[in-house]
């Protein structure tokens, strides 16, 4: 079985929408390093403690920042940067949950499997888990978190 590890995009715009536990349906145990945990616990909203939540729930794993050996892109942030190091490090199958576009480029390159937030809610969407994954993405873009219409179209067009 492959190591999940996410990125703090997906995992706040999914807490923000109350859809975090989505992850957990998915996948048996998601893995964070602590820069990535540093960014998502910052301040007391809603989100912040369904991240904790996940956390003491024990689904969610925070593991220390791994020491790069890795060159990565500076234009990354510290999250980025230390999960696509975690995932080069970790023996066998990984799996990245990344949303930025440079991040995924970056991982990319690294030849690391990765899947976006939009992904994962059509994945749901398959394993009836929700509804419908496109009014779960329109909900993500009224709090701010854009996912745009033409990977939409492409995740519906791999759904037939």
């Amino acid at each position: 079985m492959a190591v999940v590890i996410a990125d703090a995009g997906p995992l706040i715009a999914l807490a923000k929408i109350n859809q975090l536990y989505l992850l957990s349906a998915l996948f048996t145990e998601i893995v964070i390093t602590q820069a990535v945990a540093d960014e998502c616990l910052r301040g007391q909203s809603g989100d912040v403690l369904l991240i904790k939540q996940a956390l003491d729930s024990g689904w969610l794993q925070c593991v220390d920042n791994p020491v790069f050996k890795h060159p990565l892109s500076r234009s990354l942030g510290l999250g980025e940067q230390s999960s696509i190091e975690y995932a080069l490090q970790t023996e066998g199958n990984t799996l990245l949950i990344l949303d930025d576009g440079l991040a995924r480029k970056h991982a990319l390159r690294k030849q690391l499997l990765i899947v976006g937030t939009a992904a994962l809610l059509f994945a749901a969407q398959r394993n009836a888990l929700i509804a419908d994954a496109e009014a779960v993405i329109a909900e993500l873009n009224q709090v701010g978190y854009r996912i745009s219409a033409a990977v939409v179209i492409q995740l519906k067009n791999g759904m037939k």
